[in-house]
């Protein structure tokens, strides 16, 4: 019998990091996160949501999970991070950051990184780990972004998302560790004008940027996402069939793809602590 050609995904021996990032808050970077962690569960992937916005995560909420042991339980008194992982919905697994503990706002990058070299313990045991980072530009955020295979930064269409989303990849683009960046539009009327909003924020960001933008897709305006909300549950959980969730099993099914490409059979391994490629998006 003749062995299949093994995939990207199969080469690397370990989870494809995808780190969810945004210029500024309430521009739905976290829905984007929860919503992709599971769309892709469902469709059979072993995935994990790190909610990286230490000190006020709340992806938890969104999937009605309640609070359990979080990240300052390992980085505090030292709790194997096997045991801070809460199950979610489609089977994915949710670590948490906490709420309410400001000494988490901010950590040293010693300590974020051997966090980070923990996770090792899940590499034969997921496909994917979604990382929720925090809004803005903080080194804590530039720093995991950086450390990804994929960078998925979250935009609107409103002034502020446009411009702060600008600056988070001008932060990345001074550094020089981050070269490609994934764009989803948020709450857009419908696809074409997703397109035209990244057409825009392209336009304007390879004219003094050098760093490379591709459009993920586009998340349209939903009433479903609000009624998901209430209700403590994800969207494509409780709303599979809504134009949101469709649109989310339709990002999942990309990132899918984009791990199959041969730009990723040469793994990025700088999250799990190895010597990275220089490339993160």
């Amino acid at each position: 019998m003749t062995s299949p050609v093994p995939t990207g995904q199969d080469i690397r021996n370990r989870p494809v990091v995808v780190a969810v990032a945004s210029g500024k808050g309430g521009v739905g970077k976290t829905h984007v996160s929860v919503n992709l962690s599971v769309a892709l569960a469902k469709s059979g992937k072993r995935v994990m949501l790190f909610d990286a916005d230490l000190g006020l995560a709340n992806a938890g909420v969104m999937l009605g999970r309640p609070a359990g042991r979080t990240v300052r339980d390992a980085l505090k008194d030292g709790v194997p991070l096997t045991e801070i992982v809460q199950p979610g919905p489609a089977g994915i697994g949710l670590v948490s950051g906490g709420s309410g503990d400001a000494s988490l706002a901010v950590i040293e990058d010693d300590v974020l990184d051997g966090f980070c070299r923990e996770f090792r313990v899940f590499e034969d045991d997921l496909d994917y780990l979604v990382i929720d980072t925090a809004a803005g530009i903080a080194p804590n955020v530039t720093s995991l972004v950086e450390k990804s295979d994929f960078a998925v930064v979250v935009l609107t269409d409103e002034p502020a998302s446009f411009i702060d989303a600008y600056g988070l990849l001008k932060a990345l683009a001074q550094r020089g560790r981050c070269r490609d960046v994934l764009v989803v539009t948020n709450m857009v009327p419908n696809a074409l004008a997703g397109r035209r909003l990244f057409a825009r924020f392209k336009q304007v960001a390879s004219n003094f940027l050098d760093i490379n933008l591709e459009h993920l897709g586009s998340i349209p305006h939903d009433n479903h996402v609000h009624s998901a909300a209430m209700r403590k549950r994800c969207l494509v959980e409780a709303y599979p069939l809504s134009a949101a969730g469709q649109a989310f099993n339709t990002l999942a099914l990309d990132i899918a793809k984009r791990t199959r490409t041969e730009i990723l059979a040469v793994p990025n391994t700088a999250f799990f602590g190895e010597e990275r490629d220089a490339r993160a998006g």
